[in-house]
C-alpha cells in the first residue's frame, strides 16, 4: 500500500511539472487615473498560460472598501475574452452612471479564467504550434515546436539567426542551434531544411545561449521561415514569412503542452482621489493648454519640441556634416553616459491635472509636487529620450533630449538608426507612396451621407506631404471615388511601386461587416444599399496588399472593419525591435479605428493620428509606436477600440512601416 501511494505521488509530481502553473495569475501595475469625465484603470495580468483568457469585472467603493458597486458604462479590456499581458485599460464613463464622484474612491478588479486555446500560427498551410519555451540548467532557453504541413508536399527551411526572442527591455536574442526533425543545424546561421509530406508533423527544437536566469516573460517570439516548392525543373516557388507569438510567460521546466488551464478567481484594489461632477465645463472655458515639462535629472538638459528644426540643436553644423549621418556619429551637446540605463526625473505641471507621463513608451511614476520618475534602458550610441505628457482634458505635449551611451569615455559609437540615416541620405532613397481615400457622398438614398471623411483624408495627406518623406506627386488623393476608380488606382500602384518602396493606404468612409458571412467591405461612392456589386471587399483589398511589391505597406482604415483580416494574435505589448531591424524586414500591417462596430462620422481616431504625426519629435517613427501613442486617447473619447496588427496572408515578415520626417 505504501509503495503504491508513493507511485501515485510520483505520477502527480510529474504531471505538475509538465504543466504550466495554473494558479499564478494575478493583477499587477494597477493604476487609477482621471481623464476628463472618465476614469482609466490600467492593469496587467501576469502568470497566465499560453492562450488563456479572462473575464475582468470592475467595481468601486466610496466607503473605504466596505461595499462595492458595479461600474456599468465601461469599455476597453473588460468583460469576457480578455487576454493576459501588459498595457490593459478599463475606461469608465462616470457621469453616465452617477451624478458625481468625488473624494477618495477604492477601485477593485476581479479576474476569472475562461477558456484557453493552443498557441499556434499558420503560414501557407504550415501550422506552427508552440509546445514549450523553458529554461535549462546551463543558462539557456529551449524552444520546442510541433510543425504540421496541411498543404501539398514541400520543403521547410528554418534559419537559426531569424529565430529570435525579444524581452520587455527590447533586447533580442537569436537561436544558436536548431533541429528540424532529424536535420540538425549546429551553427548560428545554419538553415535546417527538411521535406514535408502532406499531413506530416515534425518536432523542431532551438536553443538560445546566455539568457538571463530571471527572464520569465517574452514580449515577442519570431520564427523566420522559408517554404520551397520544387518541380521537375528545379525551384518552382519560394515563400518567406515570420511566424510570431506575443507576450507570454517562460517556464522553469519543459512543458508537454502550453494549453492547460484551470479555473481561478483573483482580484486587486487601488485607491484614488477624484473630483468628477456635473455640469461639465463649458466649451469656451475648457482647458486647451498642454502641460509643461522640465527635467531635473540628468541636470542641465534643454528639451527640444516639435517646433525645432529636425536634428538641431544637437547636430554639428559644418560643411558636409548637416545630414543624418552626422547625427548618428554623435555631438557635443548631448549627454554622454556609460551606464546601460538612465534615471529620468522631472516635473509635469498643468492647471487641470496630469493624466500621464510616458518616457520612451514607459509610464513614469508620479511623485508629490508634480514630479515624475522613470528608468529607461539605453542602447549603445545615440538614444532619443522622448517624453510625452497629457492632462486630464487630453491636451498633450511631446519633447525630447538626446543621450549618447558608450562603453568607455573615448569610444566612438553610432546610433542604431545609422543604417537608416545612410539609406535616406543616399542619392536614391526609398520612395514613399500614399493612396488617400475619403468618401462623403453616397447618392443611394439607403446610405447616409457623411460630413467629415474627405476633410479628414485631406488633413492626413497635407501632414504627410509637409512633415514626412512623401513627395506630393506620390500622394494620390481620391475624393468620393467609385469602386472602379479605386480599383484603377490600386492597379496603377501595382505597376508603379517597386520592392524598395513603401505604401500607405488610407480609407475614411462607410464600412460594413456581415456577421453571417464574416465578410467585411468598404463602400465607395457608387455603392448600393441593396447590392454588394459595387462594394469593395476586404478580401480583395488584402489581395492587392499582397500583390503590390512594396517593402512596407501600412493600411489605415477609419471605418468599421472586418477583424478577421488580422492574424489571430495579440497586438504588441511594448515597443518594437531596433528600427533598422524592423525596417529591413518586409511588413504588411493594418491600423483601424474599430473592429466590427460602427465608427462615428466625427473621427477621434484620425484627429489623434494626425495630431501625433504633427507633434512627433522622432526622426524615424514606427507605425506600432504611432499607434501606441494615441490608442488610449481614442478609447477614452469614443466607443471604438482601435486595432493594430499583421494582415493575414499578405506576406508580412515581421517588419514595420517607418515614417521618416523631413
Amino acid at each position: 500500500m505504501e509503495k503504491r501511494l508513493k507511485r501515485v505521488l510520483m505520477v502527480l509530481c510529474l504531471v505538475t511539472l509538465s504543466m504550466p502553473n495554473v494558479f499564478a495569475q494575478e493583477f499587477t501595475d494597477l493604476k487609477a487615473k482621471q481623464l476628463g469625465k472618465n476614469i482609466n484603470i490600467e492593469y496587467a495580468i501576469v502568470g497566465e498560460n499560453i492562450g488563456q483568457q479572462f473575464m475582468v469585472s470592475p467595481s468601486f467603493s466610496t466607503d473605504g472598501g466596505k461595499s462595492f458597486l458595479e461600474m456599468k458604462s465601461v469599455s476597453g479590456y473588460v468583460g469576457n475574452n480578455v487576454h493576459g499581458g501588459k498595457n490593459q485599460v478599463v475606461i469608465w464613463n462616470v457621469l453616465n452612471d452617477l451624478a458625481s464622484l468625488h473624494g477618495d474612491v477604492v477601485f477593485k478588479l476581479k479576474g476569472k479564467t475562461t477558456i484557453t486555446k493552443p498557441l499556434e500560427d499558420n503560414f501557407s498551410d504550415f501550422v506552427f504550434k508552440l509546445v514549450s519555451l523553458h529554461h535549462t540548467e546551463d543558462n539557456q532557453l529551449e524552444l520546442v515546436l510541433n510543425i504540421t504541413n496541411n498543404g501539398k508536399a514541400r520543403e521547410l527551411k528554418l534559419i537559426n539567426g531569424l529565430i529570435t526572442i525579444t524581452d520587455f527591455n527590447r533586447k533580442t536574442y537569436d537561436a544558436q542551434r536548431g533541429k528540424l526533425g532529424e536535420v540538425v543545424g549546429s551553427q548560428r546561421y545554419s538553415t535546417p531544411q527538411r521535406p514535408f509530406k502532406t499531413g506530416e508533423s515534425v518536432k523542431a527544437l532551438f536553443t538560445f545561449d546566455r539568457i538571463p536566469s530571471d527572464l520569465n516573460r517574452v514580449m515577442k517570439l519570431s520564427i523566420g521561415a522559408e517554404i520551397l516548392t520544387f518541380s521537375t525543373f528545379g525551384l518552382d516557388n519560394l515563400e518567406i514569412s515570420a511566424v510570431q507569438f506575443q507576450d507570454f510567460s517562460v517556464s522553469s521546466t519543459p512543458t508537454i503542452s502550453m494549453t492547460q488551464t484551470a479555473s481561478k478567481e483573483f482580484e486587486k484594489t487601488i485607491s484614488a482621489s477624484l473630483n468628477i461632477q456635473k455640469p461639465e465645463p463649458k466649451v469656451d472655458n475648457a482647458d486647451v493648454k498642454p502641460p509643461s515639462i522640465s527635467i531635473l535629472s540628468p541636470e542641465g538638459i534643454s528639451l527640444v519640441g516639435n517646433e525645432a528644426t529636425r536634428g538641431r540643436p544637437y547636430c554639428r553644423i559644418s560643411t558636409g556634416l548637416d545630414d543624418r549621418s552626422s547625427r548618428s556619429i554623435g555631438d557635443d551637446r548631448g549627454v554622454t553616459v556609460l551606464e546601460e540605463s538612465l534615471y529620468v526625473k522631472g516635473t509635469a505641471t498643468d492647471e487641470s491635472g496630469i493624466f500621464e507621463v510616458v518616457v520612451n513608451g514607459r509610464n513614469a511614476s508620479m511623485l508629490p509636487d508634480s514630479e515624475f520618475e522613470v528608468t529607461v534602458p539605453l542602447k549603445l550610441g545615440r538614444n532619443d529620450i522622448v517624453i510625452r505628457s497629457m492632462d486630464i482634458y487630453e491636451n498633450s505635449v511631446e519633447h525630447k533630449f538626446i543621450v549618447h551611451r558608450k562603453d568607455s569615455p573615448n569610444q566612438k559609437v553610432s546610433s542604431d538608426t545609422e543604417e537608416l540615416d545612410l539609406i535616406f541620405d543616399a542619392p536614391r532613397t526609398p520612395k514613399y507612396y500614399a493612396l488617400i481615400v475619403g468618401v462623403n457622398e453616397y447618392p443611394d438614398a439607403g446610405i447616409s451621407t457623411l460630413q467629415n471623411p474627405v476633410r479628414d483624408a485631406a488633413m492626413l495627406a497635407k501632414t504627410l506631404a509637409e512633415g514626412y518623406t512623401f513627395e506630393a506627386g506620390n500622394i494620390s488623393f481620391l475624393k468620393n471615388p467609385t469602386r472602379g476608380q479605386l480599383i484603377d488606382e490600386l492597379d496603377r500602384l501595382t505597376r508603379t511601386i517597386s520592392k524598395n518602396d513603401n505604401l500607405l493606404i488610407f480609407y475614411a468612409g462607410h464600412g460594413y461587416f456581415d456577421s453571417e458571412t464574416e465578410f467585411g467591405y468598404w463602400l465607395p461612392s457608387d455603392a448600393s444599399a441593396s447590392s454588394t456589386g459595387n462594394w469593395m471587399a476586404n478580401s480583395q483589398l488584402k489581395d492587392y496588399v499582397a500583390a503590390i511589391k512594396s517593402k512596407h505597406t501600412l493600411l489605415i482604415a477609419d471605418a468599421c472593419f472586418g477583424g478577421s483580416i488580422f492574424k489571430e494574435r495579440k497586438a504588441f505589448a511594448d515597443a518594437t525591435n531596433e528600427l533598422n531591424k524592423v525596417f529591413d524586414k518586409k511588413s504588411r500591417k493594418a491600423m483601424t479605428s474599430g473592429a466590427l462596430t460602427e465608427v462615428p462620422d466625427e473621427s477621434v481616431f484620425i484627429k489623434n493620428l494626425v495630431k501625433q504625426l504633427q507633434v512627433n519629435t522622432l526622426d524615424y517613427l514606427s507605425a506600432e509606436e504611432l499607434f501606441s501613442s494615441f490608442k488610449t486617447t481614442v478609447m477614452n473619447s469614443s466607443t471604438t477600440v482601435p486595432q493594430y496588427g499583421d494582415i493575414k496572408g499578405a506576406g508580412d515578415e515581421g517588419g514595420d512601416f517607418v515614417f521618416v520626417r523631413k
